[in-house]
């Protein structure tokens, strides 16, 4: 039976899904290289701190179209190795497509011990734009 969620905050959402994804406590991931966590910039440091960018610029991109991602709460079900997202309005359904996206960026990229708690003072480069970062659009429902 698929497994059906309603939480109170969008992080703590964010956090099941990757935890079902990865099979790694989503807390990791916090402080993770440049960008995962609050902030970043510079140059991401691996593959898995690209997956928090380009989160960020797909947060960015919703905040655009005035959505709230960081306060949406959406539903989503889980069955297997299969996150469905569903939402009552299209912040929410795209907010979840968000993170689903990046946990499963997270689950196929390597984790480095190395970069967690990773100082921003060593993040160097340039940062990346987002151009080209977007939300997937959810097929709409007949009506």
């Amino acid at each position: 039976l698929p497994v059906l969620v309603f939480a109170s905050a969008n992080l703590i959402q964010f956090g099941h899904i990757i935890e079902h994804l990865t099979g790694r406590h989503a807390l990791i991931y916090n402080g993770y290289g440049c960008y995962c966590g609050l902030g970043g910039s510079r140059q991401p440091v691996d593959a898995t701190d690209w997956c928090c960018r380009v989160h960020d610029c797909c947060y960015q991109a919703l905040s655009r179209r005035h959505c709230k991602p960081k306060m949406e709460k959406y539903f989503y079900s889980v069955r297997k190795d299969t996150v469905t997202c569903g939402g009552e309005t299209e912040c929410r359904q795209q907010t979840c497509e968000c993170d689903k996206a990046a946990a499963l960026c997270f689950r196929h990229s390597k984790f480095q011990r190395q970069y967690i708690g990773y100082r921003n003072r060593l993040c160097e480069g340039p940062t990346p734009p987002c151009q080209g970062v977007r939300p997937r659009r959810a097929p709409t429902k007949g009506g």
